[in-house]
């Protein structure tokens, strides 16, 4: 929780993800809960936190702010366990280029949900809201 309404992306800047390369400021966020949970499942392991929420994250409108790719649209290897490079240059180009707010892109957990990188350092992005919608747990049955 105590970085659930971070905007400052600066998580990006200490380590590279699928969608971006190290040192650069971004926010990942899931297009639904559901996917949201599970690519937060995948990246804690076997331990499961006891004190996340729910983030509800409101962007402006305009087809101009975003840039969409499908999976038929990606390199070989975008999804690739752990992340490779060719993703990461497509995010790193979509964040330097400061075109698009937002790069939405499939889950490698599921294809076919999406996901979305947010440019903190986009100039529309101080009209981008964040509220906390509620607790969130994951099912005991998960695991600790």
């Amino acid at each position: 929780m105590k970085y659930a309404l971070d905007r400052s992306g600066t998580g990006g800047t200490w380590e590279g993800g699928r969608w971006h390369e190290r040192g650069r400021p971004v926010i990942y966020a899931g297009l639904s809960a559901e996917i949201a949970a599970l690519e937060k499942l995948v990246h804690t392991g076997k331990f499961l936190p006891r004190d996340l929420v729910l983030v509800e994250i409101t962007l402006p409108d305009g087809p101009a702010l975003y840039e969409q790719r499908d999976p038929a649209s990606l390199p070989a290897g975008w999804d690739s366990i752990p992340a490779g490079d060719s993703s990461a240059r497509i995010g790193a180009e979509f964040l330097r280029s400061a075109l698009a707010l937002g790069l939405i892109v499939p889950s490698a957990i599921v294809r076919e949900a999406g996901i979305i990188v947010i440019n903190p350092l986009h100039p529309r992005f101080p009209e981008v809201t964040m509220k906390i919608s509620r607790p969130f747990a994951f099912d005991q049955r998960l695991g600790n």
